[in-house]
């Protein structure tokens, strides 16, 4: 299978139906702007516009409904505009939850790792309008199997996600060694993203 172009990813994603808040793409922002300065938001979104998907970060609201395809497409061209790495997505990921104002407001009263990923669901379902997530917590072990169902935009997206799962976790859970893996995509044939959160 050929690799899509950054074009055709454009003309891919730029139709995807299901949505995010706005808070999502104000993080976006907030890292690019933490790694490559306001004049690499003003990059991104002047690629972002010639590529067909014109987009205006600073001036999206935080509780407004956007194209996820717009979120996944933002990551896209990021790692390529600022050839970033597979590990720079991992840490705009993990960059996110600190950066969100709605992710501070509803964990504020949560101060254990099982209150954070038994309430899940609720965080899915205040970002995203489509897909679902089912956990899988191991106290036993130290481990969380992690699903994300029905969510397939592109593959760099998953480095984010991985990122973001440790950036929750590190609010609650008290070490300094907190793994993710993915272990399954559903870009090469599963019906799941999985991925397995674990600490020492």
């Amino acid at each position: 299978m050929e690799k899509e172009t950054l074009q055709q990813t454009a003309n891919r994603l730029k139709n995807f139906s299901g949505n995010v808040k706005g808070e999502v793409f104000r993080t976006h922002a907030d890292y690019i702007r933490h790694k490559e300065g306001e004049e690499g938001v003003k990059r991104l979104e002047e690629k972002m516009e010639e590529l067909g998907a014109p987009i205006k970060l600073n001036e999206i609201k935080s509780f407004e409904w956007i194209s996820e395809g717009m979120s996944s497409l933002t990551i896209v061209v990021a790692k390529e505009l600022f050839n970033w790495t597979d590990k720079d997505v991992f840490e705009m990921g993990r960059f996110a939850p600190r950066a969100s104002f709605i992710i501070k407001l509803m964990i504020q009263y949560l101060v254990s790792v099982e209150s954070l990923f038994k309430n899940a669901t609720k965080y899915w379902d205040k970002h995203y309008d489509f897909g679902e997530v089912e956990i899988d917590f191991h106290r036993e072990e130290n481990k969380i199997i992690l699903r994300e169902k029905d969510f397939k935009t592109h593959p760099t997206v998953c480095f984010y996600h991985a990122g973001y799962f440790r950036g929750l976790a590190e609010f609650v859970v008290k070490s300094q060694e907190i793994s993710v893996e993915q272990t399954a995509s559903a870009h090469e044939g599963s019906p799941y993203n999985e991925f397995v959160i674990q600490w020492n």
